[in-house]
């Protein structure tokens, strides 16, 4: 009797010149625990081709298309495709999800169904779009779960008041938006990131094998930059879902208010702690994201909050995964762990990534990049003298650029 094979909730269909594409999808898929139906794994010595991919069209859930030109024109993958296409011609239930990874045009009735499109786009980009893709059709909606920010403008809007309404602009003047902005604060919307698709990389990577992190640098690097951006990719990112938690230590100025801010942010009642707060937060996984960890070497808290935030983050189903920020290394950072021998309860439960300034190289390629879209240039000459002054630190380089590039505005 032949066995059933267990409903999975994608096949991958992809013609062998894209197999690399294909199974580099299949495992980001598979880490987020989708069950995938892929040939190049599943399809073994053997077994009968033919009858494998009959139990890929029906014992899958949906299919994944991985489209490029070699697809579009192999004869032997269309069956592959069409199989999803007639279970669900409307699309009502996405149970065809094309993935362009090449430069092509689907054309027919493939070219009617909408595809998640990561042509183009650097590694963490792209994983970020196919899950989020995916998530999206999965629950029939794309509304993120966080509240969009405000837009901002994108070029100078005419005057509002009198006859200046419906004035043309005066000619030869530059209405063009200052890519050098915010100058302030940490950094909140993804498109204003630059070159920290790596880092990001490895902190998942850590994350998801059950480890905690800690962003190791000096001022204005871009480490609270960096925490806001593992908040916002947490949910797509992470193998087991953890609900992002972030605070701001500098904010906080006693022990007691420490447990305050996280008991209101985990919805628990306000003097939990010790053993209350283990017994609160067992049936919890959260990801704890606390930046400025130095507020926590004050007199005014002690080291029971570092115990107890070991005790809470250590093995892979631990309440907790702490995501921290410091200047200095956890090995040093608290001068008390030193007591009797001891070393900081945070020290060896943290993978720490150094958080390093932007290299010359680095700022000129920010540089053209933020001056691409305006007609603005700066001359060799005056990004030298921006790299000497700024030392690599990406807070400092954007305000110099903010009045640079003002100052050549006409």
């Amino acid at each position: 009797m032949t066995a059933i094979s267990p409903q999975r909730d994608f096949f991958v269909s992809y013609n062998s010149a894209d197999r690399a594409w294909a199974e580099w999808i299949a495992w980001i898929l598979e880490e987020r625990s989708y069950t995938v139906k892929i040939q190049a794994w599943d399809f073994l010595p053997g077994n009968n081709f033919l009858l494998e991919m009959d139990d890929a069209a029906v014992g899958c859930d949906r299919t994944i298309a991985v489209l490029s030109d070699d697809y579009i024109k192999a004869k032997y993958t269309h069956p592959e495709w069409a199989a999803a296409f007639k279970q669900d011609p409307q699309s009502q239930e996405s149970r065809l999800l094309p993935i362009r990874v090449g430069e092509c045009k689907p054309e027919g009735l493939l070219g009617q169904i909408n595809y998640i499109d990561i042509v183009g786009k650097a590694e963490g980009d792209a994983e970020r779009s196919i899950v989020e893709g995916i998530a999206a059709a999965l629950k029939k909606r794309g509304k993120p779960e966080k509240r969009p920010m405000f837009p901002r403008r994108e070029s100078v809007q005419p005057s509002q008041t009198g006859d200046a309404q419906d004035k043309a602009s005066f000619p030869g003047r530059v209405q063009t938006q200052n890519p050098f902005l915010p100058l302030t604060g940490a950094v909140d919307e993804a498109e204003q990131f630059f070159d920290c698709d790596r880092t990001l990389d490895r902190m998942f990577e850590v994350l998801n094998s059950g480890s905690n992190v800690a962003l190791i640098g000096d001022r204005n690097l871009g480490k609270s930059s960096l925490l806001r951006e593992v908040a916002r990719q947490a949910q797509g990112r992470l193998s087991l879902p953890r609900e992002p938690i972030f605070i701001n230590l500098v904010m906080l100025f006693s022990e007691d208010e420490f447990y305050e801010e996280l008991c209101a942010k985990v919805g628990i009642a306000e003097d939990t702690r010790g053993n209350q707060l283990n017994r609160a937060l067992r049936e919890k996984r959260l990801l704890l994201i606390l930046d400025e960890v130095e507020r926590i070497v004050q007199d005014e808290f002690s080291r029971r909050v570092r115990d107890q935030l070991r005790g809470l983050s250590e093995g892979r189903d631990a309440p907790l995964r702490l995501v921290l920020a410091a200047r200095d290394s956890l090995e040093t950072l608290f001068p008390d762990s030193y007591d009797d021998g001891m070393v900081s309860p945070l020290h060896g439960i943290c993978w720490e990534e150094a958080v390093k300034p932007w290299s010359a190289e680095s700022v000129r390629q920010f540089i053209a990049t933020r001056l691409a879209p305006t007609p603005i240039r700066f001359s060799d000459d005056e990004i030298a003298d921006l790299i000497a002054t700024c030392g690599g630190r990406p807070k400092d380089l954007m305000q110099h650029c903010n009045a640079l590039f003002r100052q050549k505005l006409p």
